[in-house]
This record gives C-alpha cells, sequence and structure tokens, in this order.
C-alpha cells in the first residue's frame, strides 16, 4: 500500500486480520490501523458523523473535529468494542496515492485519558505514503489491451405456456455492452439493453441505448490489483476490476470476449 509510520516506545504492532493492531504490556487499551477508500475530507468527515459500526464495534462521534496533519482529521468517540465500553480517539487520514488510514486509539471508559489522543495523533504525524510501484500485471494488462474491444452479451428467453384464448406467452430481455479501447488511448462505449413481453392479448417492448467517448487508462488500486478506468468526455468515470481466468477476461468478475478486430480514429 506504499505506507511507513512509526511504533511508539513500549508499544509492539504486528498484523491483523485486515490492519494492524498496536498494543503494550504495560499500558492498558490498543491502536488498531486499517485502511480506507475515502480521499475527500469532507467526506471523511460526513462518515464519521454517522458513526462506526463494523464487526464487534459501534463507535459514535462524542467531540469536536481536530485537525491532524495536512490530510487528516481527528476526533473523540465513545461506544463498544468487543462487549465493552469504550472511549477512542479516531484519525483519518487522506492517501493521495490510493486507500488511506484510519487510526484508532482505544481502553475502556474509565481508563481513557489525553494519553491515548497523543498516542493516535503521534502515529499520524510518523506516517508517510508513498506511490505504490506498478506492478508487472498492471503494464502486462495496458499492452493487452490496446486496439482490444471487450464486448459483454448477455439474454435470457422464456415461454410461460398457453394464456387464455390459446396464445402463448413469452417474455425476453437482452443486455449488449461494446468498449473499444484504441491505442491512442481514447475509447468509445455502448450499451444497449431490451425487454419484451407478449401475454397473447397483448405486446410490450422496451429498449435503452447509452454511448460515450472518452480516455481509457489502466492503473491499479489501493492493492495493487489492475483496474480498468474509463474517463468519459462528460465527467463520467467508470472503475472495472481486471482478472484472468481459464483463458476468459473479466471485468468486475462479469465475462467479457476480447476481440482486436476494432477500427481505432
Amino acid at each position: 500500500m506504499g505506507i511507513k509510520f512509526t511504533i511508539p516506545t513500549e508499544w509492539k504492532g504486528e498484523e491483523s486480520g485486515d490492519g494492524f493492531l498496536i498494543v503494550s504490556d504495560t499500558q492498558p487499551g490498543l491502536v488498531f490501523l486499517v485502511a480506507h477508500e475515502v480521499n475527500d475530507l469532507d467526506i471523511l468527515k460526513q462518515e464519521a458523523e454517522a458513526g462506526i459500526q463494523e464487526e464487534g464495534v459501534v463507535l459514535q462521534k462524542s467531540s469536536e473535529f481536530d485537525e491532524v496533519g495536512k490530510g487528516g482529521v481527528g476526533a473523540e468517540f465513545e461506544g463498544i468494542i468487543q462487549g465493552q465500553q469504550v472511549k477512542a480517539y479516531v484519525v483519518g487520514i487522506i492517501n493521495p496515492f490510493g486507500y488511506g488510514v484510519s487510526i484508532i486509539s482505544a481502553t475502556t471508559t474509565a481508563m481513557y485519558s489525553e494519553v491515548y489522543k497523543k498516542l493516535a495523533r503521534q502515529i499520524a504525524m510518523s506516517i508517510q505514503f508513498s506511490e505504490p510501484t506498478e506492478a508487472p500485471v498492471t503494464q502486462e494488462w495496458r499492452e493487452a489491451l490496446k486496439g482490444a474491444k471487450l464486448t459483454y452479451m448477455n439474454s435470457n428467453y422464456s415461454s410461460g405456456g398457453v394464456s387464455v384464448g390459446g396464445y402463448s406467452t413469452y417474455s425476453g430481455y437482452s443486455s449488449h455492452s461494446e468498449i473499444t479501447l484504441c491505442p491512442s488511448g481514447n475509447f468509445s462505449y455502448y450499451s444497449s439493453n431490451s425487454f419484451s413481453v407478449d401475454t397473447g392479448g397483448g405486446f410490450a417492448n422496451s429498449a435503452g441505448n447509452k454511448d460515450g467517448h472518452g480516455k481509457w487508462e489502466v492503473t491499479n488500486n489501493g492493492k495493487g490489483e489492475p483496474v480498468l478506468k474509463l474517463l468519459f468526455n462528460n465527467g463520467r468515470a467508470h472503475s472495472y476490476q481486471l482478472s484472468y481466468k481459464d483463458k476468459k477476461t473479466y471485468l468486475n468478475d462479469t465475462r467479457y470476449f476480447r476481440t482486436y478486430d476494432a477500427k481505432c480514429n
């Protein structure tokens, strides 16, 4: 993830699940660092106002926000962790290169003091983010998708038996998407879907089409996994996690056919 930080004296740490746990042999409580996807301080504050609810953790903000460095905010929280009443100081930090970090410095309500606020802020101020080194697989995908046309097709048709009057009922749905990725970095996007129903006594049909153009790129997410990004000229953006299984191409775990007959301007 491209992150370095300093563990305070008399504390020790190790990876724990999806985060990093710091504890002390002489001090009660704990400090837990976990990654988050937010890259905007205002959104980070909004999420903090809503509270923290994870498995075994329910915390509500109980103080005003403090600034922590140039890209972080902190506040006190109260609630329950693993069945215990606790008080905590929580810092959220934005990472300009990807996933940010939340720091939860907590102990029982009775044992809480300014020490835990200082502890969280000390760790936060020691954090150094660096741009992750691009994995070879990201470059491989970038080269593999130059000039490619990615096509998704799905259809479902069914007969519902015989309706009043002896007519057969019928319903059908189809979806079709094409993403053409030009070597120049431009792309074109087309998507259509249709739905029809025939009940014998009446017929209904609906259809929709969307298209667009813009720039494409292959980058990686905060976990180093390759991601295809479509940046539309109108400001929209789509992101797809890329994977290759059994000689088949997947975007967000959905199968796309990959061909190279695309004609790019």
